[in-house]
């Protein structure tokens, strides 16, 4: 393991990050329980509430929790800096991520019989939720960017991070003025436009863009690859956020053009160059997102330690998803920008094999992002519980006897069980998408899969805390 240029000395405790981990699982079987309850209904349109609910559930409640919690744990050891207060912090700000998520779901779901809910305080938990999200996540992601602030020389990592961290408050705004159009519909007439920027900031711009920084650290350090070559390193996740933020301000004059009633903004859209220039954008965010997808998995290939590896396999499984979903997108675009009259027939030859929006955009997050997140999980849970015993032994000799190898922590052949359920169900997940009279095989699947994670985390931490104590009576004697 390569742990040259990082700085364990400002880690904060074991539980800090651990308590955002054991809360994603819970988000999960509630996902699970949503799509079970939902039926095959919810399968048919992005935009049906029960998608909604399960998508804020997956990204807020699992995925930005993870993150938010490794983060935590990430930071201090790459830019040397640390919170002062961690445990405070981190409990406020998981607090209201759960309330905000919770509130987002429930608002969702207000107007589904199927849920029993009274819809008449809708409005009242979209109000909560985007409370508690500016409290929480914006005053998270705001510290954050003050704490990297402090570091004059900041890695390739931290600075791919800070960006990240930027999208996310772009995200936010974003979700702010989408709120508005829930809340005054008739004062704000904002269009769900909008949304799709919504998406791209969090999946692209927040998500994809901190992964890819961590995957510069962490793929080195955990996996013996070679780093990630400079012109990635630097260059792409600028482009990348760069290209984003012109697909935003081409889609905010085109949105504007419809809301506004002005003759100069219509007369510009006229042109037909806004339209063109937003097709150029996703185009190039998605090659740049090939690019990215290609060398991370020749830096994977060219690793000095190839052996059978549970946390590898997920990094190959998350990347090839990766590039499945921005080749089969960016052709996609060619053939409807490109087609003219035929775009109709394109769009229902793509359709006929499964691919529409709804599924690029569920095998993005579930099997790029989510597969992501497992790798990381199940290498980072029992590096943390072992470095946190090997610094508690100190120069100790007779406690440092009690050290386990972290494969005791958890073992090879638990991370093995653990992706042959994700595996699972990723299958479940393309069985639904194509046939959603399987939506039930989709929602044990998620139920058993995070069922196991949780119960994987709590061995881990039962016996980091047996260890602890026992190291603690060692030293004292």
């Amino acid at each position: 393991m390569n742990l040259a240029g990082l700085d364990f000395d400002n880690i904060p405790p074991f539980s800090v990050p651990m308590r955002f981990f054991f809360v994603a699982p819970l988000f999960a079987f509630i996902s699970a329980l949503i799509i079970a309850v939902a039926g095959e209904s919810m399968w048919l349109t992005r935009w049906h509430p029960a998608t909604l609910a399960v998508t804020h559930a997956i990204v807020l409640g699992i995925i930005t929790m993870i993150m938010c919690g490794a983060i935590l744990q990430l930071l201090p050891v790459l830019a040397g800096k640390s919170f002062p207060k961690v445990k405070l912090i981190s409990t406020l700000t998981m607090i209201l991520m759960v309330t905000g998520t919770l509130s987002l779901i429930r608002a969702f779901l207000a107007n589904m019989p199927e849920f029993g809910l009274d819809s008449s305080h809708s409005n009242s938990f979209f109000a909560i939720s985007g409370i508690s999200f500016t409290l929480g996540l914006g005053s998270f992601i705001c510290a954050i960017l003050w704490l990297i602030r402090q570091r004059t020389q900041a890695s390739v990592s931290i600075n791919t991070m800070r960006l990240g961290f930027i999208a996310m408050l772009v995200v936010g705004i974003i979700a702010s003025l989408l709120l508005a159009g829930y809340l005054f519909a008739s004062q704000f007439n904002i269009t769900k436009q909008l949304t799709d920027s919504h998406a791209s900031w969090g999946l692209v711009g927040w998500i994809s863009l901190v992964i890819i920084g961590v995957s510069f650290q962490v793929l080195p350090m955990f996996h013996v690859a070679p780093a990630f070559p400079s012109w990635c390193s630097r260059y792409l996740p600028e482009f990348l956020f760069i290209t984003l933020l012109i697909y935003t301000l081409v889609t905010l004059v085109i949105t504007q053009s419809v809301v506004i009633d002005s003759l100069v903004l219509e007369s510009i859209v006229d042109t037909a160059v806004w339209p063109l220039m937003q097709t150029i954008c996703i185009g190039l965010l998605q090659l740049s997102l090939m690019v990215y997808a290609v060398t991370a998995m020749h830096c994977l290939y060219r690793r000095k330690r190839k052996i059978s590896d549970a946390s590898v396999t997920c990094w190959f499984i998350a990347l090839t998803c990766l590039l499945m979903c921005c080749a089969i997108s960016f052709v996609m675009n060619l053939v409807m920008n490109l087609g003219g009259n035929s775009v109709v027939t394109a769009e229902v030859w793509l359709l006929s094999f499964g691919w529409s929006p709804l599924t690029l955009a569920s095998v993005f997050i579930y099997g790029w992002i989510l597969s992501v997140i497992m790798a990381m999980i199940i290498k980072i849970v029992p590096f943390l519980a072992y470095l946190h015993l090997q610094r508690q032994c100190g120069f100790h000799l007779q406690a440092f006897a009690l050290l386990p190898n972290m494969h005791e922590l958890l073992s090879k052949t638990r991370m093995q069980y653990l992706l042959y359920c994700h595996v699972f169900s990723l299958f479940s997940l393309a069985l639904t998408l194509y046939n959603p009279e399987y939506y039930w095989l989709l929602s044990l699947a998620i139920v058993g899969q995070f069922g196991y994670l949780f119960v994987l985390m709590a061995k881990v931490s039962s016996r980091y805390r047996d260890i602890a104590k026992a190291i603690d009576e060692a030293l004292l004697t």
